[in-house]
């Protein structure tokens, strides 16, 4: 009994946001630049645009925090100086109309920056931050294949607890080939990660085709979060494996870790 209140104290104390990053921005004289330690539910694009608007400040200052409205989100940043004189950032997304415990937030965000300060590695502060932090999770995504233009998986899952999706694998290989016929029209063509629907069957896919790399997603109920997480998950993909794809060989097995990133964005 007391195990369980525990874990019911544990999951309270746990905040839920749309996004966070946690970056190491260097100060070198003239030169600024930033190394991404941690991010989840945010792209790297706009992870830049939020650097670029708040770079003076927190080139001046030592410690400081922000607040950045967007259209649909607010981003509420913090930031420190480490004992190497570098500023650590950490950066969190939320619905504009959510009700953010500011004080909570600057609490879990000041023991994360403590806990790197202390030379805790990479992985160790993964784990802190998931710990106190956490995405909701979309459903609605049955599967999804990542493939190069020759139709050779990179990695690939699908919701094998469908019982009508677990009969249907041959009429997925069919796809994948009708897939690949579609992608070759409009590789070249359109190469810049742009969502595409194609109806197979009784079957919904959506399409992102980004460097010559095709994401499809087999959908069974399209929502907005699943929508903006398909787009997610290319930029979390390219983020992890840029030497692998770089130098690719036909070992795939780098690929197989992908799935604990899919986990964090889908009931799959």
């Amino acid at each position: 009994m007391k195990n369980k209140a525990s874990n019911m104290d544990f999951k309270e104390n746990i905040i839920e946001l749309m996004g966070f990053c946690m970056l190491k921005f260097c100060n070198e004289g003239k030169t600024h630049d930033y190394d991404i330690i941690y991010k989840k539910g945010f792209d790297v694009p706009l992870i830049q645009n939020i650097m670029e608007l708040c770079k003076n400040e927190i080139t001046q200052k030592t410690k400081g925090n922000s607040t950045i409205p967007l259209d649909d989100y607010i981003i509420i940043i913090h930031f420190y100086e480490d004992k190497n004189q570098n500023k650590i950032v950490n950066i969190f997304m939320d619905d504009k109309e959510s009700e953010v415990n500011y004080t909570k937030l600057y609490l879990v965000s000041r023991k994360i920056f403590n806990q790197y300060n202390t030379n805790m590695d990479t992985e160790q502060i993964k784990e802190s931050c998931n710990e106190y932090l956490e995405i909701p999770r979309s459903e609605g995504l049955l599967g999804i294949f990542i493939l190069n233009p020759s139709g050779s998986p990179y990695f690939s899952k699908i919701d094998k607890k469908k019982a009508n999706l677990a009969k249907k694998d041959v009429q997925i290989s069919g796809f994948i080939s009708a897939l690949l016929t579609f992608s070759k029209e409009i590789i070249g063509k359109e190469s810049g990660g742009n969502l595409k629907e194609i109806v197979f069957g009784n079957q919904r896919f959506y399409v992102i085709i980004k460097n010559n790399i095709i994401f499809a997603y087999l959908v069974e109920k399209v929502n907005q979060l699943l929508k903006r997480y398909m787009y997610l998950i290319v930029d979390e993909f390219f983020s992890n494996y840029d030497n692998e794809l770089k130098n690719f060989n036909g070992d795939i097995s780098p690929f197989e870790d992908f799935e604990d990133i899919l986990n964090q964005y889908f009931k799959l």
